[in-house]
């Protein structure tokens, strides 16, 4: 009999083999165990378990989805995943539904199915979604029952990716320009709201700015992404670029910056044995697209960002 209820605390071992068998179905099987999805998911200071909805059969969980309230009354399915019988299927049909009965219940106008670079609900790092590309295109069941439900796609995103090991940067007039005349300085990680740190805990974020060697501005900024060993939700040997920004006027000159300082800190990474960099775009971006080709990234994979207009709750 099928019965949806909230999460509790026995649940973890059979929601994180839920999540393992579900991503398997159309990719090698991702490495999280029971530990690491309750580090990721169950952890959080923010973790509320009535919104994180399991379906059973016989009281055998066989889906669950958590759902989080966003900005501007949207509600955001951070993820959803089943088995692969017929029961959990239809399991995943009843889950989506009360989760946006739920959702609409509480207020919530909206709901965006996938997370992106910017979300901040403790996904981020986790195998296979972890890089922020919402929901993979090659997740067809998944893909499918959103589609079936009515969601629509908001967003394209591109996983791109590049190998650390034997990384040798781009070299060219601009490039040995700046590494004459500017340097690399460490500085203080972004500012966080409570949330904000308790959903990226398990990284150490790293700032790093590229300065002119006589002082001044800053010409460039990134922040890496690197696993904290001591809670690991994501392997160590990968890395996520976040934040790139510069506010340099001179356009050549800025794209200019911001690629010497990409390629300056890959090699770094690759010191601390950090094997691949990752980086989330929006589909179509044409300038970082040009830019993480020119810095020898490659497109691994393509995900989007599927969003429903809720109904209003029945009184």
């Amino acid at each position: 009999m099928l019965e949806i209820r909230s999460f509790c605390n026995s649940d973890v071992p059979r929601l994180a083999m839920l999540w393992v068998i579900h991503h398997t179905v159309y990719r090698p099987a991702p490495l999280v165990t029971a530990a690491i999805w309750e580090q990721a998911i169950a952890s959080r200071h923010f973790f509320a378990p009535e919104r994180l909805l399991v379906a059973t059969w016989n009281d055998e969980p066989l889906a669950w989805c958590q759902w989080f309230i966003g900005d501007n009354r949207t509600a955001i399915l951070a993820a959803i995943c089943f088995d692969t019988s017929p029961e959990a299927e239809q399991a995943a049909i009843s889950l989506l539904a009360e989760c946006q009965q739920q959702a609409a219940a509480a207020g919530m106008t909206t709901m965006v199915a996938g997370i992106s670079k910017d979300s901040r609900f403790g996904y981020q790092g986790l195998d296979p979604v972890g890089q922020g590309i919402g929901v993979d295109v090659a997740d067809d069941r998944v893909n499918q029952l959103l589609e079936q439900a009515g969601f629509e796609e908001q967003q394209r995103l591109d996983r791109w990716e590049v190998a650390t090991e034997a990384y040798r940067p781009p070299v060219n007039r601009e490039s040995l320009n700046l590494r004459r005349s500017t340097r690399l300085e460490l500085t203080a990680p972004p500012a966080m709201t409570p949330a904000e740190s308790s959903a990226m805990y398990h990284f150490d974020i790293h700032r790093y700015q590229l300065l002119p060697l006589r002082g001044g501005t800053p010409l460039a900024m990134a922040d890496l992404w690197i696993s904290d060993p001591e809670i690991h939700v994501m392997s160590i040997h990968q890395a996520i670029l976040g934040a790139v920004a510069s506010d340099t006027e001179d356009p050549v000159a800025r794209e200019a910056a911001l690629r010497y300082l990409i390629a300056s800190l890959i090699p770094l990474l690759a010191q601390q044995h950090v094997l691949a960099l990752h980086r989330s775009v929006l589909a179509g971006n044409r300038e970082e697209e040009a830019r993480l080709s020119a810095l020898q990234f490659r497109r691994t994979g393509a995900g989007r960002l599927m969003s429903k207009r809720l109904a209003s709750p029945t009184p």
